[in-house]
């Protein structure tokens, strides 16, 4: 077993699993330590019953900066394309969120709404104002304000009232905001595997190992960490660490005596993750029209759904039909109540899926809030990427670019964060 690396990502959610193939792949040897027993984090997949569930991230975007990293490491992509991929459920009406009307909407009118405040100012979004705040100077029209909500959520886990006008400007406009999508075979958790070769080609992947703490020698910099694996503590050496816990989480691993007097603080009181409450459903009768992803309009909790019943996804029984649900609870950020929020969603789920209350089985129901699993944070509002220790990194959903989200965010921010590594702990010093 080897102890000695050059690079520590502790992690393996998509955050960490492209920081570590960027690193393995540019020659650093890099140990890659993840406490479940399964590479993916949020993005990943877990087997219920015989069906495959997505524990967050349903889809993932064409050409974006996921396929990139996997590109830059030599990995090919393969994803699955609905038709249409995306979905609006209006009511009882399926319209083509890729194409037609809606589509042009979609690509279309954030680009009219950023060019109508570059032409008068005065509605430009003001500094900290939400998207609610900046869209009623435009409509009061409550049907555009949920639905512009319910697209928020599925997005970003907030609500409009939490999501800063300026990140919403910016992500439907500059971003991504997830134009082209496809679905991962088996689950998403597949998008990730074809990285553990590249990691264990020049490092290791140790799974369903925790690290305890880290290290420190007395010029103040990480030199290694504490790891408990297979029931003992086992030492590690490392030049150089990211971590893909959370902000919080990488803080009480440190420990306040190695950060800057306040620091350790600042990151508790700051630290605000988004939730999502995701219900996995069964039934062997098809109780769905749209073929991908679909978001709704006017629902009470409901921000999007997947239909993940077609044999090329892989994802369960023959005969059997496989979908989820998902909801951002109110407050999206705190304490909610958790039997009510559960009421609600189930409430849409029964109003979007006919037939559920006679043939629909529930799998499982995920509640992805608070300190597990590490959750992002509202866009706009994560934590810097660097920390006051100078070779140890954040990546992940709590420290995103700004303006960005979902594992696209996460992917970029990697690679921002293994450029930093490789211009400062360069293999060479």
């Amino acid at each position: 077993m080897e102890t000695k690396f050059d690079a520590l990502v502790i992690g393996a959610g998509a955050g960490g699993m492209c920081a570590a193939a960027r690193l393995a792949h540019k020659g650093y040897k890099t140990l890659l330590v993840e406490a479940h027993d399964r590479v993916g984090g949020r993005a990943s997949t877990r087997e219920v019953d015989g069906f495959l569930l997505n524990t967050g991230a349903l889809v993932i975007e064409i050409g974006g900066a996921v396929e990139q990293t996997l590109d830059d490491v030599g990995v090919k992509l393969d994803l699955f394309v609905p038709k249409p991929a995306t979905e609006l459920l209006l009511g009882k009406k399926h319209l083509n969120a890729d194409g037609g009307f809606v589509g042009w909407i979609r690509n279309q009118a954030p680009n009219i709404l950023n060019f109508t405040t570059k032409i008068f100012p005065s509605l430009k979004p003001k500094k900290g104002e939400s998207t609610a705040q900046w869209l009623r100077k435009y409509t009061k029209n409550e049907f555009i304000h949920g639905a512009v909500s319910n697209v928020i959520g599925a997005m970003f886990a907030a609500s409009s009232e939490d999501l800063p006008a300026d990140v919403f400007l910016h992500y439907f406009t500059v971003g991504s905001a997830f134009k082209k999508i496809g679905l991962a075979p088996g689950g998403t958790i597949e998008v990730w595997k074809p990285l553990i070769p590249v990691i264990e080609k020049n490092g290791e992947v140790w799974l369903s190992s925790i690290v305890k703490k880290l290290t420190f020698d007395a010029n103040g910099l990480v030199n290694g960490a504490e790891i408990e694996r297979n029931g003992k503590i086992v030492t590690i050496s490392a030049n150089v660490v990211v971590s893909n816990t959370g902000p919080w989480a990488t803080v009480q691993l440190t420990g306040a005596e190695n950060f800057p007097e306040g620091h350790y603080e600042k990151i508790k009181r700051e630290d605000k993750p988004a939730a999502i409450i995701t219900v996995h459903f069964a039934s062997q009768k098809p109780l769905a029209k749209f073929a991908g992803l679909a978001l709704a309009a006017k629902t009470r909790r409901m921000v999007y759904a997947g239909n993940f019943s077609q044999p090329e996804q892989k994802r369960c029984p023959e005969g059997w039909y496989l979908y989820c649900a998902a909801s951002v609870p109110k407050p999206a950020i705190g304490e909610f109540d958790l039997e009510e929020e559960k009421r609600l969603l189930m409430e849409d789920i029964k109003d979007y899926f006919p037939g559920f209350e006679e043939h629909g089985k529930v799998l499982a129901i995920d509640v992805t809030a608070h300190e597990w699993p590490a959750q992002r944070a509202v866009t706009g509002f994560d934590q810097p990427m660097q920390t006051p220790v100078k070779n140890l990194w954040n990546v992940g959903d709590g420290v995103k670019p700004w303006g960005e989200a979902g594992t696209v965010a996460c992917a970029k921010g990697a690679k921002i964060v293994v450029d930093e590594i490789l211009k400062k702990f360069s293999l060479n010093k």
